[in-house]
């Protein structure tokens, strides 16, 4: 295999860096969708399944089962957690949990999760080796051509992600969980300091959804006061403003028949974000905006 006594599936540092960074984020996935998310351009998935091995010597990565598509699943260890909040810059205690037997149902949900955030943040098809996607005004006109005929570009990158976020409401017990949001992106950088996401594998009824939506819309009217005696959004204490009048976006995405294939967005309303919707969504299925008011 080429590799070292420690790493002996050749995998290199910069590699097992993204891939501990995907899982922090994901928490479950196949080397197919850490390889999409991080380096398309490359030729196939080898070099992060490879790092996957080399991870699982340590005790940091697992694979409990398989996707519905047959795709082997991996998630980390705790002592792999630790080692994606290094890797993310991110406090271990806003990590979340590990995913844990998930794999062995084929984590359906996680999967069409791990899909919408992959087609929102659409990295380039860069044929390089795997590094954070930079664009810039020097790229050669053939990368550019090569970039252009994949479709418009996508927004954030791995890091701006949360994935399985507890909305909390303060209760006479201390807290308790409003809703827990599917994925939540926040890429100021871009014109969007805060998007909540919704994935839909069309199993659940229209008043379960309802419901979902009516909590999400509960804990957006909910004020509380700063030191100061200022009167502000709980969601404010958390995320940064948005810009807009209301409640902070958010989107429901179907998943597609074809996960590789998204379908079509629906038309947005005029209470989109600022960020340019055929860069966030143009290829995703989405059912509604949460309006503010």
């Amino acid at each position: 295999m080429g590799g070292s006594k420690a790493y002996p599936y050749g995998s290199t540092s910069a590699v097992r860096g993204h891939v501990l960074a995907v899982l922090g984020v994901l928490k479950v996935a196949s080397a197919d969708q850490i390889h999409r998310l991080m380096a398309p351009g490359h030729k196939d998935n080898k070099a992060f399944r490879n790092a996957l091995l080399d991870l699982a010597r340590h005790g940091i990565t697992v694979s409990e089962g398989s996707s519905r598509d047959g795709n082997k699943l991996w998630s980390l260890t705790p002592h792999g957690l630790d080692a994606a909040a290094e890797a993310l810059g991110r406090p271990a205690d806003q990590m979340g949990g590990t995913a844990r037997g998930a794999a062995r149902s084929g984590a359906p949900h996680a999967m069409a999760v791990n899909e919408t955030i992959i087609a929102i943040t659409r990295p380039p098809a860069a044929p390089t080796s795997p590094v954070p996607r930079q664009r810039t005004e020097s790229a050669s006109p053939r990368m550019a051509v090569e970039a252009d005929a994949m479709g418009p570009w996508g927004i954030g990158t791995v890091g701006s992600w949360s994935t399985e976020v507890s909305l909390n409401l303060p209760s006479s017990r201390g807290t308790r969980t409003a809703v827990r949001a599917d994925a939540v992106l926040q890429a100021p950088e871009a014109g969007l300091p805060v998007l909540f996401v919704e994935v839909d594998n069309c199993t659940e009824t229209p008043e379960r959804l309802a419901a979902k939506f009516e909590k999400y819309r509960t804990y957006f009217r909910l004020k509380s006061k700063t030191t100061q005696g200022r009167e502000l959004p709980v969601w404010r204490s958390r995320y940064a403003a948005t810009g807009r009048d209301g409640h902070p976006p958010g989107r429901r995405g179907v998943q597609p028949r074809h996960p590789h294939r998204p379908g079509r967005a629906e038309e947005p309303d005029e209470h989109r974000p600022p960020a340019d919707p055929r860069r966030v969504v143009g290829h995703l299925p989405v059912a509604r905006h949460l309006r503010g008011g």
